[in-house]
């Protein structure tokens, strides 16, 4: 009985080592790698895109502008009528004000008018006068620095359109409101209805003119091309050396609300803005691993056994950006899968 039991316990004791060491040899079996640890598939080719290139760039920026004196009247008497507001546009061409009934007419030239003009005058002051009148729409008028019949008949057409019954096509410098630029806000008029004027006195104050806009310093490796530029929600061209100049985007940009409530801080905060290719460069994305011979920003691609010439225009996250002539193939070489060594 005794030795029945013995034999039982060896048995159960017996199993027990056996089951034991079997979780043992399970746990200290290698576990399988997980899936992304697992040696990988080797690529030998990915497809390509495509992507409009614009190749905007956030980049800091200076304003320029000119102080601009307080504009004058030259004639006495009772203001009969005034165009002024504050905030409001003065444009070259238009009569601004009245004074005992005879309009003012403001314009705008790159020199100052200072004297009366007619026939036969002669000066850098004509010669500002005709680019204006031919500015504002007498394309027959040139540029000759003489007060010619062309020049004449182009000013009484102004004249006449401001309200002056029988011009003479003359220049009276005391009838004329002389403007800085074509458009002029002012930020205050100086005369009243109904008020007695002198000669010499302030018409209306103008704020500083901004004459451009200055890319601080052009990023490199940019895409040449032509390029715009984007100010407080502002648009226009950008030259080569990275300035605006063009005087409807400075007009435009100077009436904004932001740009007003800058100028009137009077601080010169850092300035941001965004340049970018004024037309789109289609382009095609392939892997950077896919360009080979590449020399400067040309190189190849290998689709097939075919090599494909490119010119590399700029990159993105895990792509390249090129161009190529011809039919634009769905998928290139990688890597290893690359075969040629040049685009022959």
């Amino acid at each position: 009985m005794a030795r029945g039991r013995f034999l039982g316990t060896a048995l159960l004791a017996g199993l027990t080592l056996l089951g034991a060491g079997g979780a043992t040899a399970v746990l200290l079996r290698p576990a399988a790698a997980p899936a992304g640890l697992r040696t990988a598939v080797d690529v030998t080719s990915a497809p390509t895109g495509r992507e409009n290139l614009t190749d905007e760039r956030t980049v800091k920026i200076s304003l320029t502008d000119l102080p601009t004196p307080p504009l004058i009247v030259g004639i006495g008497g009772r203001v009969t009528r005034t165009a002024c507001k504050a905030g409001e546009a003065l444009r070259s061409g238009q009569a601004v004000a009245r004074i005992d009934g005879k309009p003012v007419i403001a314009l705008a030239t790159r020199t100052p008018l200072y004297r009366d003009l007619g026939s036969g005058d002669k000066g850098d002051d004509v010669r500002a006068l005709q680019r204006e009148l031919h500015r504002l729409g007498h394309k027959r008028v040139e540029a000759t620095g003489r007060y010619d019949r062309r020049t004449r008949a182009a000013m009484r057409a102004v004249q006449k359109k401001a309200g002056i019954a029988d011009p003479e096509g003359t220049v009276t410098i005391r009838e004329v409101l002389w403007l800085p630029a074509p458009r002029v806000v002012p930020n205050s008029c100086e005369l009243t209805l109904g008020a007695f004027v002198s000669a010499g006195q302030t018409f209306a104050k103008v704020p500083p003119r901004l004459t451009s806009v200055v890319v601080n310093s052009l990023p490199s490796g940019i895409v040449p091309g032509e390029r715009t530029i984007e100010v407080l929600g502002v648009t226009g061209p950008l030259n080569a050396q990275g300035a605006a100049t063009d005087g409807r985007f400075l007009s435009e940009l100077a009436a904004g609300q932001e740009y007003k409530l800058l100028l009137a801080s009077g601080e010169k905060p850092d300035l941001s803005a965004i340049i970018r290719l004024k037309t789109a460069i289609p382009t095609v994305k392939v892997p950077p691993g896919s360009v080979f011979a590449l020399d400067g920003d040309q190189g190849c691609v290998q689709s097939g056994d075919t090599g494909h010439p490119v010119t590399v225009v700029g990159s993105r996250l895990g792509a390249t950006l090129v161009t190529m002539k011809g039919d634009v193939p769905a998928q290139v070489h990688v890597g290893s899968a690359i075969t040629l060594e040049d685009c022959r």
